[in-house]
């Protein structure tokens, strides 16, 4: 039998065992809130800086320690402090890592010497068998680090960092140890409970999770953009070789029909002038014949009034220096043709870019013409005293032919919107583009070409020279005549090219190339008259 004492013993120790047991539940229960709190606030963002410092800060309020850091190993085992939350008065260990690189040497390896053999002095670890070593989580508890044990080594690093306290823990990213989380308390020692250690532990685990998952985002957006950048580099090549053959093509054509026509235009202007001459001499005979046989015969005299002979006499000159002048044009056409073609001139050589202007000019000299919509464009030259420049002569050429056509189109659309639509602006202000070269010391040239529209706006100057950027209708502009006009002359001829625009009064374009050019050899894509060098 048991005594009546012993039963009301039992029943007072039982209610005291369970009440512990809640208590124990009741704390571990606060402390998964407290890790999921946490968690939930680090993971908010994968942004690893934002990761970094919202764990140390956390984690300082958690625990109400004075300071938190995160040190990360780098491949040879050096390492950084990376993030640091830090009470009031006390050195920050990321700014004193600057002035003192021997600290983050030495924290690496006496840290990691400390960290794999528990000390003997330890006493958290002796409690209870090894902590969570026995589960391959590594960490260090320390109440005291004058009672611990430690090496001068690891000593010397603790007193460097005013340590007189702190919880070490190792943070895996994928199996692979990433670096570590401290908890110091400087200003004395420190009883460390164990829901504070759990607590640690359960966050460097979950950090080791958002850490993969922040470089796995990193890596994704990297390869994304590097996609990207491959995609618009595709892209671009793709349209400069369509562009290039579109351009290689037209130099065949225009060289095509510029030595078709020389051929038969040669033949006649060479003949022009001995036809001259033989009209003449046929003329003269015919004075002779009426000074000599004044009186001629009926027949005659009738077929001279029917001929209308005194205006025949008369107009046939005119009629041969007509014919003359029209050859000469022709001549000045084929000239302009080939000029601008360069099919003889597709390597780098010193040429006169007076000629390419004015041959470009040749080229689109119908659309400057007064339509039914606008008045005629005038073109104001003001060309300077320039030497013989060193440079690709077609491939500038076809730079002057993509910025001139946009000039033309840009005051074909200042009318369409309102430019010019009056008899009285007419006469004030005609559609006008300026074109003006000057010789800049020592080794610079530059060709400025101009138009009085509407000018360009701000948010579309920024993209002029991006790739397939363009403002025209669909099927009017691919958007890459520009762009490839950048790379002409910024590759190709070392030099520069810019806008500037004011709205309501116009844009400029500035293209700035050396005299000489100095050992440069670009892709063979750009070149317009790739098919025939």
């Amino acid at each position: 039998m048991v005594s009546q004492p012993q039963k009301s013993l039992e029943k007072a120790s039982s209610p005291s065992v369970e009440l512990l047991q809640i208590e124990a539940r009741v704390k571990a229960a606060e402390s998964h809130k407290i890790v999921a709190i946490t968690v939930e606030k680090i993971r908010q963002s994968l942004d690893l800086e934002y990761i970094f410092q919202t764990t140390t800060q956390e984690i300082k309020q958690l625990l109400n320690s004075d300071r938190v850091v995160l040190y990360r190993f780098n491949p040879d085992w050096s390492g950084t402090f990376v993030a640091e939350s830090l009470a009031q008065g006390w050195l920050p260990l990321i700014q004193q890592q600057v002035h003192q690189p021997e600290l983050v040497e030495n924290v690496s390896e006496c840290s990691l010497k400390n960290l794999s053999i528990p000390p003997i002095v330890d006493t958290y670890l002796q409690d209870t068998q090894g902590g969570r070593f026995s589960k391959n989580e590594t960490y260090r508890v320390c109440y005291d680090i004058y009672s611990a044990g430690f090496s001068k080594c690891y000593l010397k690093i603790l007193e460097q960092c005013q340590a007189r306290a702190y919880v070490i823990t190792a943070i895996y990213q994928s199996q692979q140890l990433w670096g570590l989380l401290a908890v110091y308390q400087n200003d004395g020692p420190r009883e460390w409970q164990t829901d504070e250690v759990y607590i640690l532990t359960q966050i460097a685990s979950q950090l080791g999770v958002g850490l993969q998952q922040a470089e796995l985002l990193k890596q994704t957006r990297s390869q994304k953009e590097e996609l990207a950048t491959t995609l618009k580099d595709l892209q671009q090549a793709q349209a400069q070789l369509v562009q290039s053959e579109k351009m290689a093509s037209l130099g065949q054509l225009v060289a095509g029909i510029a030595h078709e026509i020389n051929n038969p235009v040669s033949f006649i202007y060479g003949n022009l002038k001995p036809a001259d001459e033989y009209t003449q001499n046929l003329f003269s005979l015919l004075d002779l014949y009426q000074k000599h046989y004044p009186q001629s015969v009926k027949a005659i005299e009738e077929f001279a009034n029917l001929i209308e002979l005194d205006f025949l006499r008369s107009d046939f000159p005119k009629l041969f220096k007509s014919m003359m002048m029209g050859a000469e044009r022709i001549r000045e056409i084929v000239l302009s043709l080939r000029t601008f073609s360069r099919l003889d001139e597709a390597e780098m050589k010193a040429v006169d870019i007076h000629e390419g202007i004015d041959s470009t000019m040749m080229i689109i000299q119908n659309r400057l013409k007064a339509t039914d919509q606008r008045p005629q464009i005038e073109v104001i030259k003001e060309y300077d005293n320039l030497p013989l420049i060193e440079c690709y002569a077609g491939q500038l050429n076809q730079v002057f032919l993509n910025i001139l056509v946009n000039a033309i189109d840009a005051l074909e659309d200042s009318v369409v919107r309102g430019r010019w639509a009056t008899k009285k602006q007419i006469k004030i202000d005609n559609p006008r583009i300026y074109i003006r070269t000057q010789l800049l010391a020592p080794n610079q040239v530059t060709i400025r070409i101009a138009d009085n529209g509407l000018g360009i706006p701000e948010d579309a100057l920024k993209q002029v020279f991006n790739p397939f950027f363009t403002t025209k209708p669909v099927g009017q502009g691919t958007g890459m005549g520009l762009a490839i006009s950048y790379q002409i002359i910024t590759q190709r001829h070392s030099g520069s090219l810019e806008c500037i625009s004011q709205p309501g009064v116009g844009a400029e374009f500035i293209i700035c190339i050396p005299l000489i050019q100095q050992g440069i050899d670009a892709p063979h894509s750009l070149s317009i008259l790739e098919n025939n060098t």
